[in-house]
């Protein structure tokens, strides 16, 4: 136990400077689909499931919950995002016995088709282009003992607009412990190390004059606009669940993350679950509480941060072999309205 405390502080220093060093930077890092949560169970909590990591959507919010998996499982989701875009998902983990468990997974953002406007038609001028997100990763998870497990997922990112585009590679590394006091798990988690990203393409290649007060010189000469290097949007979470009930009949779970970006200010997500009978959940939570001093008092909800409420449910088949679960999710994004998520997931 004490070396497992010694690493999760490494973790934890070596992580803060390069995170929390860098707040109230909004839109200063590439890739931010990164940072949508994955999972109609998780966001109906709250985005509070660092701690829990108990499902295929581990891959996301810690990988090194894949490890604790009984079964494989493979997960679909699929969100009516913001703006009208398209948030779909799949991930997969498959349970290899004492060597532990690997996964893969994908996440794609399609913005779809839009029409190029200029400023002398404004209307439209009948050509369109799309914009794609996209992240493929492999994740591999080890059950150390009982109690800890780690895990971690190498990923692919992508970015498309029109004909110009951008790549990278990201790294995730998350533990898991559960202490001896009531089963309350810890888990940490710190997501998108990774290189810097770059767009790129034939559009940013122009005619160029090198000195247009000469006459007779080559006026045509192709020039590269370079655009900037973009970080990654680096996360770190800590989180905490555990029962406050659990019978053969109900079982109610509470859980809290503390996420620190590198793009913004520190908040936390809190959420609960309820299971009855081990087949029907109902889940609810609050995203983005962002905790600041007002006149000596400490309140929670600064207006219009992009915080609200999350509220869901769920339906599990879990039989002796296989399992079949079905979760829905709704998210309040304040004037922004609100998000509808639907998943599925297979257990085998």
């Amino acid at each position: 136990m004490r070396k497992v405390t010694i690493l999760l502080l490494v973790f934890v220093l070596i992580a803060l400077p390069r995170i929390g060093a860098a707040q109230n930077k909004v839109g200063t890092t590439a890739a931010p689909f990164l940072t949508i949560g994955i999972g109609s169970r998780a966001q109906a909590m709250g985005g509070a499931f660092t701690a829990m990591a108990d499902d295929a959507s581990s891959l996301y919010w810690n990988p090194a919950g894949i490890a604790r998996l009984e079964k494989s499982e493979v997960t679909l989701v699929h969100s009516n995002w913001l703006a009208s875009m398209d948030f779909d998902y799949v991930g997969a983990v498959f349970n290899i016995g004492p060597w532990g468990a690997i996964g893969a997974s994908a996440t794609l953002l399609n913005a779809g088709k839009m029409e190029i406007t200029t400023e002398q038609e404004q209307d439209g001028t009948g050509i369109f282009f799309d914009s794609y997100d996209m992240a493929a990763g492999l994740s591999y998870g080890y059950q150390f003992y009982d109690h800890f497990t780690i895990g971690g997922t190498l990923k692919y990112i992508h970015q498309q607009i029109w004909n110009e585009t951008a790549s990278g590679m990201g790294f995730d590394i998350g533990t898991l412990l559960i202490t001896p006091l009531y089963d309350i798990r810890l888990g940490m988690s710190i997501s998108n190390f990774g290189t810097k990203m770059q767009m790129d393409g034939r559009d940013l290649i122009h005619y160029y004059d090198p000195d247009d007060t000469k006459f007779g010189n080559n006026e045509n000469v192709y020039a590269r606009i370079s655009t900037d290097e973009w970080k990654l949007p680096l996360t770190m979470r800590l989180g905490l669940a555990g029962e406050v009930l659990n019978t053969p009949q109900h079982r109610l779970t509470l859980a809290m993350d503390w996420v620190v970006p590198n793009d913004n200010t520190e908040y936390y997500n809190v959420g609960m679950e309820y299971v009855h009978s081990g087949w029907f959940a109902l889940r609810s939570g609050y995203r983005g509480l962002r905790p600041a001093l007002n006149g000596g008092d400490i309140r929670f909800r600064e207006k219009d941060n992009g915080a609200g409420f999350t509220v869901g449910g769920g339906i599990i088949f879990d039989m002796q072999m296989y399992g079949f679960v079905v979760d829905y999710a709704y998210e309040d994004y304040e004037r922004l309205g609100g998000v509808h998520r639907y998943s599925i997931g297979f257990r085998f």
